[in-house]
């Protein structure tokens, strides 16, 4: 019988199934110090402590049995252990609008795996739209997975992948938006790749994920498609690329962040995602759309792309780097990127865009080489400032390209921008222009009190 008829186990416990004719997902009975056991073989983690099988007892209760104090056992039945979604018969309404989901895998469309203890991107887009029925209330959907993988898998092809089915989607299927599904570790930078390829989308472009898998109580992915589905058919829509996600930790709204702004702050709150420098757009509430206006200058009215060119970039560079200085880095580091051929770096230095003077030589000896630098901050408040200091200053001296932009949306900045242009001198004018809301303004001091 194949190995997956035994997932997980090994050594004694295997030799056990095999010699009394048993596999993962026989339901079994077992006598053990002279009482009964009933029990489903569930598939074992690959890291777990091999002496051992898993049983899921009727109550629900997942137990570990040592084979060897066993007296007997019979097999009673085989349960398939395939996980699938019951699909209800959603009806389409035709007077809907149309919206596509693109599915990119992520928490959003994953499950509990037994073998490895974690989440495996499992659900296909259609079997989250059949998880999620309500939807159909909002909109005619339909779904295509471009590809099921954890974002932190997600890279510059997947970009392009992405783009292509998106410029099919709107010149073929003429959608009122579309609703991308993604996991949340990169959706950042999946956010500012479309943000910076896309120029006057015709319709709204809504990325979405969840902090917990869909087949958990407390999972996020209703609540975010729902609003994202929402948002993508409403006329209030901007027409650009847009996150949304958990504004707050319960199930009360969901924020709608600028796909250049925004960052995920902590690693498994549902309200993760931030917007920095600023506000984000808008907030979704009780099925309302809230715009921002109070600080915001992209909540600005409405307006249409209609008679605007369509245009999208699905050039990446991917010959780039990105460098947080720490004490002790070493100008090696730099010299493996000039002698590789690279042709971009971006910076996230201390303070107002610092590195240490060591590197400095070997930073010029990169732009000497061809190899646009560009110095962001790590910092999340306050600006790049590399006149302030003589450092900072000695840094503008050589050619380094001071920016107001999060260290992750200049590095896919400039990205795009060497993949789409050739000419040195305009890649660093446009690094130096904001061009989708990506730089970040100094912030008032009630931000901070």
């Amino acid at each position: 019988m194949p190995d997956k008829q035994y997932a997980g186990y090994k050594k004694s416990t295997l030799f056990w199934l095999k010699n009394h004719n048993l596999e993962v997902w026989d339901e079994i009975e077992i006598i053990k110090d002279n009482s009964v056991i009933r029990g489903v073989i569930l598939p074992r983690s690959e890291l777990a402590d091999p002496r051992f099988i898993s049983l899921k007892l009727p109550t629900g209760y997942n137990i570990g049995l040592n084979p060897e104090e066993v007296q007997s056992v019979r097999k009673i039945n085989h349960i398939r252990g395939e996980y699938r979604i019951p699909k209800p018969d959603i009806i389409q309404r035709p007077n809907l609008p149309f919206i596509p989901i693109l599915g990119c895998g992520g928490t959003i469309a994953s499950r509990l795996d037994y073998q490895t203890g974690g989440t495996i991107p499992a659900l296909t887009p259609e079997e989250l739209f059949s998880s999620f029925p309500e939807i159909a209330d909002l909109a005619r959907i339909e779904t295509q997975l471009l590809f099921d993988i954890f974002s932190e898998n997600v890279n510059f092809t997947h970009y392009e992948k992405i783009l292509r089915a998106i410029e099919a989607t709107i010149k073929n299927k003429e959608p009122q938006g579309i609703v991308l599904t993604h996991g949340t570790d990169t959706m950042a930078y999946t956010a500012a790749a479309l943000s910076f390829a896309i120029t006057n989308s015709p319709v709204p472009i809504v990325i979405t994920g969840s902090q917990r898998s869909s087949d958990r109580p407390s999972s996020d992915a209703f609540f975010n498609l729902y609003h994202s589905v929402l948002y993508a058919t409403s006329p209030q829509a901007k027409k650009e690329v847009v996150v949304i996600m958990h504004e707050e930790s319960s199930d009360t709204s969901t924020a709608i962040h600028k796909g250049t702004r925004l960052r995920k702050m902590h690693s498994s709150r549902r309200d993760t995602f931030k917007t920095i420098g600023g506000n984000p757009i808008g907030r979704i509430v009780d099925s309302k759309i809230q715009y921002f206006d109070d600080d915001n200058k992209y909540a600005e009215q409405i307006e249409s792309n209609e008679d605007k060119e369509f245009i999208i970039s699905k050039k990446f560079e991917k010959r780039i780097g990105l460098i947080y200085h720490y004490p002790g880095i070493q100008p090696g580091l730099i010299e493996h990127f000039i002698e590789t051929g690279y042709k971009g770096l971006v910076f996230a230095g201390t303070g107002l865009g610092h590195v240490s003077t060591e590197l400095v030589p070997m930073i010029k000896k990169a732009i000497e080489n061809e190899i646009i630098v560009v110095m962001t901050t790590q910092c999340l408040h306050g600006f790049t400032g590399l006149s302030v200091y003589e450092s900072g200053r000695q840094l503008q001296a050589i050619g380094v390209i001071p920016v107001n932009i999060l260290p992750e949306t200049a590095y896919i900045k400039l990205s795009s921008l060497l993949g789409n242009y050739k000419k040195t001198n305009k890649i660093k004018e446009l690094m130096k222009t904001d061009l989708k809301g990506e730089f970040l303004y100094r912030e008032k001091f009630r931000e901070f009190t």
